[in-house]
Formats: structure tokens, C-alpha cells, sequence
């Protein structure tokens, strides 16, 4: 990223740049320039010419001299006729075909910010050098981006192969001006209009623009790494809020003695235990194991020498959930960064690939995976809750973590809500791979489905936020009744920023804005 003169930022896209999720989040943010770097103009249009000059020599080409999908068998019947006119002419129409009649999704709309992150990541995947497009398609794509104008897309239409052609139809629909649906000022009106009032001119796809701006996993991977960088920011915070419950249940120290962890030899086992050790610094409400064996009686100790498994095992079982997520966000930066793309054009070699960079699959297992963990969490995150609230469990800690449970009902029907939000974290974990469903004359006999994936991931994201945001208000009520002063001075911190927006809960009232004001401290990274 860079300042412009007039004070704008800018990301840089194309050659020799590569983008990383803070880029996604700073795009969705404030005022940002999209804009090519100095060597993809060249890379553009050396790999155009290169394409044009197999196309003039009337060589068979996927998608440009040939129809789509099954259909490649079909070539186009102007491809041997010798007027060059009514052959590009017949090129170019089906190049204009093709978005207009993959826009046809349906369902919910997407959010603008996900729009703009695909629009971004088409750009930089089509201004590398591989795809043969003309410098106008990358022009349109960044006019439309800069000038604010967003293209209204739905939820279904993308299985995942050959991309996501449905939903970036449906943006290339507007960016070609087509009679759909946009947003400009955040007015919705059709394309056309919105073009003039930008004062961009008409953008007329030409050999495989049209082709090249549907044909890869843009769409799934905007969703996810906008829903990947949510979960980067959450998952220490989700770590807070579980380490400030273990300290209000009083945890036993011994299970997260370094030695533990280092002889089971897991990597990111040892990272969360470290960092549960480092929160709990200056706390004297951890229970030493030592000191706790001295306090039985004749025939009873004062509580179990050993904790429930959710207080005792968090290291072991955050574990996989640290080491998938620092995978997973590979995976997903380089979808990112990838040339996703078919055919490839290859100027180096001279050679023009068939392939399938345009499988979503890689988007798929990132967030299947993370989905399982979110919902393992998400189930933890409940039980930790359930410990403080109930006094079978809760070390003598009042009924509901209210100070009068036979009037008040305090954090009870809070649980209910965490249930609620758990089981649905529970169903969508189900892995998307299982459901591919072949399509289109079974050309496209297996399939990703990123975009459900990607989909499916983002909700179970928020799910889990407003978990942490809930075991986050009862760690505070439960840390107050023992005392906040006794507590290490990580918790005490962010009790302060929660009782500056959250009073105690002595007596019933609604918690529904509450609970969301504590969301949007976690969104803005205030806890």
C-alpha cells in the first residue's frame, strides 16, 4: 500500500505485487485506489498479442473460436472463412453472450464490501500476463472499482468450477453495461446510468475478455479472505475471552504447565498454552495443585483435584485450530495472488493451456476445515458458559452469575442463545465436497463448490464473534464476583473497556444492544 498525492491510499495490483489480507480489509475501508503497477501494462499486452496472433492464425482456442463448456466440440463457423471482419465480429459477440447469459443468479444479495474485493482480485489475476485479455477489460474492471460503482450480485449461481461464472457474469454484466442492476452513491439504478453519471465510457469485451472475467475463483475468494482476516482478528480475542472464564472458575494450574505441552510435541498446542500463560500473568485467582492437595479432610477434598475437560484441555484442544488457521491462510493469500484463469497463456513458451486453475478447491478445504474447528469451538465456548452458570459446576459462584437467582434470571437465557448459535456453527461445519453435484453435460462432473463453502464460512465467522462477545460479558459478571482486583491485569483491562459499556447484571433487562456493542469493540479491535 501506498499515499497518493491527494492523500488517498492505494493497493497495488498485477505484476511482482502480491496481496495479503490486510489489503482486503483495507479496501473495504475508507477511500482506496486500486491501480496497476508500471510492468502489468507490458505483461498485458504481450500476452494479448500473443493471443491475437494464434486467434489470426485461426488456431482452435477454448472459449474464443470454439463454444464453452461441452460444447467445445462446436467451433465457430466463421473460424475458416477468410473475412476476418465477420470472424472477429463473431468472436466478440460470443464473448458479450456469455455474460449476459450467465447473469442469472439468485437468492440473497452480497454485501457491496465482497463485491469490491472481487472486482480487485479479478483485476489482479487477469493483469499478470497469463490470460491474453486487452488492457481495456483491466481498465473497465478498476474504472468501475475506483469510480464506486458496484455491481448487485446474489448468492447462488456458483458451483465452484470453472470458477465462479455466475456471480462474476453478473459483475462483468455491469461493467459491460448491460440493463442491470448497480449501486452508485449508494443508490441502486441500472448500469447504464451509473456509467454516465461516473462519466466512464463503454466497455466492449473483445477475443476472451468476456470469457477471462467470469472464468476463475475471484467471487469464493473474496468472500473468504474478507471472512479469513475477521477470523485472524478473532481467534486471540476468542483466546481472551476463554482465558479470563478459566480464571473466573478458578482453573487448576497444572494442566498448562509448559512441561505438559512440550512433551506432547503439537505446535500450536504449546502456542495457545503459552498464550493462556501470559494472559493469566499476576493472577491470583489460578488455583496451584500443590496448595489444593493440602486442603482436604479426612475423607473429602475441597473440590476435584482434576478440572472438567473444558477448563483443563484448552491447549489441546486450540491446538489444531491455531496450526489449520495459519494454513489456512496461506491457501488463501495465494488464491489470492493466483492466476485462476483458462486457457493460460504461456508467452514465454509459446504454448496456450487447457487447464483448471479455475477450481475452487483450495478456497473449499480452507474453509470446510475451519468450519469444523469453529464449530468445535463454538461448542467449547457454550460449555465454558454453562460452567460459570450452573452451580453444580461453577466453584460457588452464584446461581446464573446473577447475586439474587431466585428473582433474577441473569446469564440463563443467555445460554439458551449460545446453544443456539453453537448448534448452527454445528451444522454448517458439514463438509461442501461431499455434495458435488455434476453439471453442464458432465463437463463439470466434479466440482469445488467454494462459494457455498466460502458462504457457510463467513456466517459461521460472525456465529462464533458473537459467542466470544457473550462468554466475554459472563467472564466479566463471574470475574466480578470474585473480586476483578484478584484477577491477572489482562482481565482486569478488558473488564474496564466492558463495564464502560456493560453495567452489571443485577437485575433483568435486555441484552440484545449490549451484546452487540461488545461485537463491534471485537470488530474494531478495542478488546
Amino acid at each position: 500500500m501506498s499515499v497518493e498525492n491527494d492523500g488517498l491510499y492505494s493497493i497495488n495490483i498485477g505484476t511482482r505485487c502480491r496481496l495479503l489480507l490486510d489489503d482486503i480489509k483495507r479496501l473495504t475501508h475508507g477511500s482506496v485506489k486500486v491501480k496497476l503497477s508500471h510492468d502489468s501494462y507490458d505483461a498485458i499486452a504481450r500476452s494479448h498479442a500473443f493471443l491475437k496472433s494464434c486467434i489470426d492464425a485461426r488456431i482452435p482456442i477454448y472459449g474464443i473460436n470454439t463454444h464453452f463448456g461441452d460444447q467445445v466440440n462446436l467451433l465457430d463457423t466463421h473460424l475458416f472463412n477468410t473475412n476476418t471482419i465477420e470472424y472477429y465480429a463473431s468472436i466478440n459477440a460470443r464473448q458479450i453472450n456469455l455474460i449476459r447469459s450467465h447473469s442469472c443468479g439468485l437468492g440473497s444479495m452480497i454485501k457491496p464490501e465482497i463485491i469490491k474485493i472481487a472486482m480487485m482480485l479479478r483485476a489482479h489475476c487477469l493483469s499478470q500476463g497469463y490470460s491474453g485479455v486487452t488492457q481495456s477489460a483491466v481498465d473497465a474492471i478498476l474504472a468501475f472499482l475506483n469510480a464506486g460503482i458496484i455491481p448487485l450480485v446474489y448468492g447462488y449461481g456458483s458451483i465452484g468450477a470453472s470458477g465462479d461464472l455466475i456471480p462474476l457474469a453478473m459483475i462483468a454484466a455491469g461493467i459491460t453495461g448491460q440493463d442491470v442492476d448497480v449501486i452508485y452513491h449508494n443508490e441502486i439504478m441500472r448500469a447504464p446510468i451509473a456509467l454516465k453519471l461516473a462519466g466512464l465510457t463503454l466497455f466492449q469485451p473483445q477475443c476472451r475478455d468476456g470469457l477471462a472475467m467470469i472464468n476463475g475463483t475471484s467471487f469464493m475468494t473474496a468472500i473468504a479472505s474478507l471472512a479469513f482476516y475477521n477470523l485472524k482478528r478473532l481467534y486471540p480475542q476468542m483466546l481472551s475471552a476463554i482465558a479470563m472464564s478459566l480464571e473466573a472458575m478458578l482453573v487448576i494450574s497444572s494442566g498448562y504447565h509448559p512441561l505438559v505441552h512440550q512433551l506432547k510435541g503439537q505446535q500450536g498446542e504449546n502456542i495457545v498454552n503459552q498464550f493462556l500463560l501470559d494472559f493469566w500473568q499476576n493472577s491470583h485467582l489460578i488455583t496451584d495443585l500443590d496448595e489444593l492437595r493440602q486442603t482436604n479432610t479426612q475423607d473429602q477434598i475441597s473440590r476435584p483435584l482434576q478440572d472438567y475437560y473444558s477448563l483443563r484441555s484448552v491447549s489441546q484442544g486450540f491446538g489444531p485450530f491455531q496450526e489449520n488457521l495459519d494454513r489456512a491462510i496461506v491457501w488463501v493469500e495465494n488464491e489470492m495472488n493466483s492466476i485462476n484463469d483458462n486457457p493460460i497463456i504461456d508467452i514465454k513458451e509459446n504454448k496456450i493451456h487447457h487447464s483448471a486453475n479455475f477450481m475452487g478447491y483450495y478456497i473449499t478445504d480452507a474453509c470446510d476445515i475451519l468450519k469444523m474447528n469453529m464449530a468445535q469451538a463454538s461448542t467449547w465456548l457454550h460449555a465454558l458458559l454453562a460452567n460459570m452458570v450452573h452451580p453444580r459446576k461453577n466453584h460457588q459462584l452464584p446461581a446464573n452469575l446473577v447475586a439474587d437467582p431466585g428473582n433474577q434470571n441473569g446469564f440463563r437465557p443467555i445460554q439458551l442463545l449460545a446453544a443456539a448459535l453453537a448448534v448452527q456453527n454445528r451444522k454448517l461445519a458439514v463438509s461442501h465436497q461431499a455434495y458435488t453435484l455434476p453439471t453442464e453435460g458432465d463437463n463439470q462432473d466434479v466440482n469445488s463448490l467454494g462459494t457455498h463453502a466460502a458462504l457457510d464460512f463467513q456466517e459461521s465467522v460472525a456465529n462464533l464473534e458473537r459467542l466470544t462477545a457473550i462468554l466475554f460479558l459472563a467472564a466479566t459478571q463471574a470475574l466480578e464476583m470474585r473480586d476483578i482486583k484478584k484477577a491477572g491485569k489482562k482481565s482486569q483491562k478488558i473488564y474496564k473497556i466492558i463495564r464502560h459499556h456493560s453495567k452489571t447484571l443485577a437485575d433483568c433487562r435486555p441484552l440484545s444492544e449490549e451484546m452487540e456493542t461488545i461485537i463491534q469493540l471485537l470488530k474494531d479491535e478495542k478488546i
